[in-house]
């Protein structure tokens, strides 16, 4: 037998740093801002596994705190579990489930590290630094529709950082140049068959993403965005580039919306 995974890498290994949900639902009026800064324990049930049709449901649309919470793979099902932190991630299963029997069952799953999540088309959508996800091959970005995991296209040429949803489509930043094998400079959308860049992308790797008065905005190390000066952050009104005022002194490592306004944390000072 082959062992995978040792149990004190396995928080590590799959830890999601950031995750946000951005829905589409009729029941969201045109400018309607939907609450935000929910925890995830609102859309796990009570084994751990994530509740698509209660976050469709629900039409929320943010980030979720993950503070108090570890992610993993139930290695039966190869499904993506959130956990308490210091309880067990698995279910039902025996000492040894760290261990793979290559016969019978193998493990399934991402295997590497996931970084950041969304939900689009009513699957879950992870991205990170792994290359396979279950049987599949999965550059840096897979997605989950509660029984599977699936590719998206080709995926990308390097680490997948941050996901959001904006116009429809799914948005996706990171370290990578390629997205689907197209240019796409650290940031990329996918309509649900093919990626696209957004403009010429960042010169510099993307870390978050979130959404605010109707543009998406990216944050992260760049200091050009489309081409134009944007230290750390710019926004997108769906054909180009602009900087936030005149950015932050260093890098953006998180974005979110409190109270109407647009929330960034980072090394900045």
């Amino acid at each position: 037998m082959k062992r995978i995974f040792e149990p004190s890498q396995t928080a590590t290994s799959f830890l999601i740093v950031a995750i946000l949900l951005i829905l589409c639902v009729a029941s969201i009026s045109a400018g309607e801002e939907p609450p935000v800064g929910k925890s995830i324990e609102e859309f796990i049930n009570p084994d751990g596994s994530f509740d698509l049709e209660a976050a469709r449901l629900s039409g929320y649309q943010g980030s979720l705190e993950m503070e108090g919470f570890d992610s993993r793979i139930d290695p039966e099902t190869g499904e993506p579990l959130f956990i308490p932190s210091g309880m067990d991630a698995t279910r039902d299963h025996p000492d040894d489930i760290y261990w793979d029997n290559s016969i019978s069952p193998s493990v399934a799953g991402i295997g590497g590290t996931v970084y950041a999540a969304t939900v689009y088309n009513s699957q879950l959508v992870v991205g990170g630094s792994f290359q396979v996800a279950e049987d599949s091959i999965a550059y840096y970005i897979a997605s989950w529709d509660g029984s599977s995991w699936s590719p998206l296209g080709s995926g990308m040429s390097s680490e997948v950082r941050a996901l959001t949803v904006y116009d429809g489509k799914l948005i996706a930043g990171g370290y990578f140049s390629t997205a689907g094998g197209v240019a796409a400079y650290r940031i990329a959308s996918w309509d649900g068959s093919s990626w696209s860049l957004l403009g010429s992308g960042m010169n510099s790797r993307v870390e978050a993403l979130t959404v605010y008065d109707g543009k998406l905005i990216a944050g992260g190390d760049f200091s050009t965005a489309g081409g134009v000066a944007a230290n750390s952050i710019a926004s997108w009104d769906g054909s180009s580039w602009s900087p936030l005022g005149s950015g932050m002194n260093s890098e953006v490592r998180a974005l979110t919306v409190y109270d109407g306004k647009l929330i960034a944390r980072g090394y900045f000072s």
